[in-house]
Formats: structure tokens, C-alpha cells, sequence
């Protein structure tokens, strides 16, 4: 048990937290220069460079509403930066794919990303990262099985 009382275990996931709140609002300060919020980004990122899905399958990958995802869609449509396309397997749910603008701008941010995150990075070793990637990965599939 650490000092608060609370498991070693408990203490991973409270820092994973804090870090993801990090993380968001620095990625939103870095998104607003783009004028997409980090859900567009989000959205964008599974659409990236040529996967077309429907708003249902958007939002099982995401593990969000489809609500949600729908109204991310429709500003992005909006902005122009996506487009619709007739779902062969479903009338009533389009598919929804980046157009050349999205492209665009999503490789722009990933630029970006990468660049921020080798500064980041930069002072943890290899075998730290690498490790930090199998406990991320392994809990991911934990809570996922569920």
C-alpha cells in the first residue's frame, strides 16, 4: 500500500488519468491552431489516410456514442475536411472517409504530433518505453475482455 492508503495498482491508474488529462488539454492547445477540437482529431485519426466507416463503426472503435460521433462527423462535413459515400451494407448509415482537405490537414498534425513527442520522449530510455507499451497494451486487453 502506498502512503494514502491506496494499492500500487490503484496509483498506475490514478497517473494514467492525470496523464490523459495532460495530454488532452495540451493537445488542445496544440489543435486550436487547426481549428478542430481533439474529437475531430480523434475522428480524423480512424479515418486516416483512406479508411471509410460509417458513424456505428466510428463510434464501436472509439468506444463513444454514436450520438457523439455524429455530431464530430457533421463538423468535420461541416469544415469540409470529410465526405460521404453511399454504405453498400447499410442505407441508412453512409460511409464517411477524409476528402484531399483532411488529408491534408491530418498529416500537418501528425507532423506535429511526432515532433512533440520525440521532445517529450526524448530523456526515457527505449527499454522503459518499450515496457510501458506492454503494461498499457496488456491492461487495454484486460479491460477490454470484460
Amino acid at each position: 500500500m502506498s502512503k494514502a492508503g491506496k494499492s500500487e495498482s490503484y496509483e498506475v491508474i490514478w497517473l494514467i488519468r492525470r496523464l490523459f488529462r495532460a495530454l488532452s488539454h495540451k493537445s488542445n492547445e496544440n489543435l486550436e491552431k487547426f481549428g478542430i477540437s481533439v474529437a475531430d482529431r480523434a475522428v480524423m485519426e480512424f479515418l486516416y489516410p483512406d479508411k471509410m466507416l460509417s458513424v456505428p463503426e466510428i463510434a464501436e472503435q472509439y468506444k463513444v456514442s454514436r450520438q457523439h460521433i455524429q455530431m464530430t462527423v457533421n463538423s468535420l462535413l461541416d469544415a469540409g475536411f470529410a465526405a460521404t459515400r453511399d454504405n453498400p451494407r447499410h442505407k441508412r448509415s453512409p460511409l464517411i472517409m477524409l476528402n484531399p482537405k483532411g488529408r491534408e490537414l491530418f498529416a500537418e498534425i501528425l507532423q506535429k504530433d511526432e515532433e512533440i513527442i520525440e521532445v517529450l520522449f526524448s530523456r526515457i530510455s527505449k527499454s522503459s518505453i518499450q515496457v510501458t507499451q506492454q503494461t498499457l497494451q496488456s491492461l487495454l486487453n484486460e479491460v477490454s475482455r470484460g
